[in-house]
């Protein structure tokens, strides 16, 4: 370790020592030649950068030459929500799947009830489902998310949660879905 300290004093006097000899137009020209040497690489990393940065800007142009839709009227965006409900006819398969996903999860659904409720004015009926289940809290959870997912006309009205113990594993959950479908036409 003593070697290198004792090196660094020495590179320095060199230095001077090398200046004094020169003088100053040399000293301009070394950092001169270190500034070009110091552009040249730097010219050279962006030669190398260039192909990908003509790419990203060939497809943001793609992407800004696409038309851009105009935002929905009243009229076509109550179009496009009906559309979107499934058909009155798929309600037995809309609830199969949310059996399935129950299934999946574990999720006993020993008693499920679910009533139609007609939207006055408009083209769609609601289905309240009410499922009063008993499972490990995670498996609730995992349920509840999926058939949100997997079903996008359903929604989570409420959920209520019930443990009789603190130390008890599973809880009792009363789960309150609604399914929006299509009337019947």
């Amino acid at each position: 370790m003593a070697a290198v300290t004792s090196i660094t004093p020495r590179a320095r006097w060199e230095v001077r020592r090398a200046l004094r000899r020169l003088g100053a137009p040399a000293a301009i020209g070394g950092a001169a030649l270190a500034c070009a040497l110091a552009m040249l690489w730097h010219a050279q990393a962006l030669r190398q950068q260039l192909p990908a940065m003509q790419g990203r800007l060939a497809m943001a142009t793609r992407a800004a030459a696409v038309p851009i839709a105009a935002p929905p009227t009243a009229a076509n965006g109550l179009a496009a929500f009906y559309d979107h409900l499934p058909a009155h006819a798929a309600l037995p398969q809309q609830l199969q799947t949310l059996v399935d996903i129950a299934d999946k999860h574990h999720v006993p659904l020993a008693k499920a009830e679910y009533k139609p409720q007609a939207e006055p004015r408009a083209n769609f009926m609601r289905y309240q489902i009410n499922l009063p289940v008993k499972a490990d809290y995670a498996a609730v959870q995992a349920f509840m998310l999926e058939a949100l997912q997997a079903l996008p006309a359903l929604t989570l009205e409420s959920v209520a949660f019930k443990r009789e113990r603190s130390d008890a594993a599973d809880v009792e959950a009363r789960i309150q879905f609604v399914l929006l479908v299509r009337s019947r036409s």
